[in-house]
């Protein structure tokens, strides 16, 4: 069958089918272009950006569950999704609301504000329900950073049911910001009304980023520059520093997936980044203990694992591939 065919014989809603940006006029990458579409959605009146793509084979292994990270849009993740096609995955991802070109939440677009994780939890879930027809089992949720928190909360909530869960540096515990005092001060401001005010002290601003020397997301030139043209030729995507809703929010998505780690029932694999500045690998390494997963740490890599240069980017896919083989997938 086709690639064409496939999407035009499922049994898929009438989705609206929604734009694909990329700097500079760049085509989409060859070996994806023919078996990828992007979708909107609308749950509880916001409308969600969702595209999927699906494997270079008849007979898929499964299906990936893709939850990015904060600021993170899909087609950062379009190598990523290249790789994973052709290791013979469908793979399903979400804009979250608020970033990406998903429905901004407050007038000022730039704001990174949330009330709840749950909301994303569930935005996940009811995409995962629309798109049900097109993904085979088993189904892996994959989650990076904020996306890994997001897959976490949701298969500990109830609302999302894979077989397994891979999560890069998921953000179970933030350096500088789960101090107690911190804590405290970040609820008491939130609860004043401070909730939709921007963290001040911050480096990015107005969504642009900063500089790739000192950034704390990867080494990889490359990547970096052509991650930063997104944001610097597309105004739409660009999401600021957090607001104080949104790290109260996070902070207590954290604190519930850690505290009900030991009723994680699924295998799971979790992967820590040795060189990591914004999530402590040894709060991904308390996690996986607590709740009986793999831990890997890849030393010398930052933050971005699928961004990372290849001597790291490789060992990530390596021993991800391993603990696939090893729970037959």
């Amino acid at each position: 069958m086709s690639d064409r065919a496939i999407f035009m014989s499922s049994p898929l809603p009438n989705f609206q089918e929604a734009e694909i940006v990329l700097p500079g006029g760049r085509p989409v990458p060859a070996a994806l272009e023919p078996r990828l579409r992007t979708y909107y959605l609308e749950k509880d009146g916001v409308r969600l950006r969702v595209m999927l793509a699906t494997a270079v084979t008849d007979n898929p292994r499964g299906s990936i569950i893709f939850s990015p990270g904060r600021t993170e849009f899909i087609e950062k993740y379009f190598e990523t999704t290249a790789d994973l096609i052709q290791k013979g995955f469908n793979v399903l991802m979400v804009d979250p609301r608020g970033q990406g070109l998903s429905d901004r939440l407050l007038e000022d677009r730039l704001k990174s504000y949330i009330g709840n994780f749950q909301i994303y939890a569930d935005d996940l879930a009811f995409v995962v329900e629309e798109f049900a027809p097109l993904l085979p089992r088993p189904h892996i949720a994959m989650g990076h950073s904020m996306g890994g928190t997001i897959v976490l909360q949701s298969i500990l909530s109830g609302v999302l049911n894979p077989d397994v869960v891979i999560c890069s540096a998921p953000m179970l515990g933030l350096f500088d910001l789960e101090t107690p005092f911190l804590r405290a001060v970040i609820s008491g401001l939130a609860r004043l009304g401070l909730d939709k005010h921007n963290l001040p002290f911050q480096r990015q601003r107005s969504g642009l980023p900063i500089p790739f020397q000192g950034n704390k997301l990867t080494s990889d030139k490359d990547r970096y520059r052509y991650w930063a043209s997104f944001f610097q030729s597309t105004p739409r995507l660009r999401v600021g520093q957090p607001t104080y809703g949104w790290i109260r929010a996070a902070l207590a998505s954290m604190a519930y997936v850690n505290r009900n780690a030991a009723n994680l029932k699924i295998p799971g694999l979790m992967l820590g980044a040795g060189a990591d500045p914004i999530v402590d690998p040894a709060s991904v390494e308390n996690f996986a203990k607590t709740a009986g997963c793999d831990y890997v740490v890849i030393p010398g890599a930052l933050h971005e694992l699928f961004l990372e240069r290849d001597v790291y980017r490789d060992e990530c896919f390596a021993k991800i591939d391993a603990f696939l083989e090893r729970e037959k997938i």
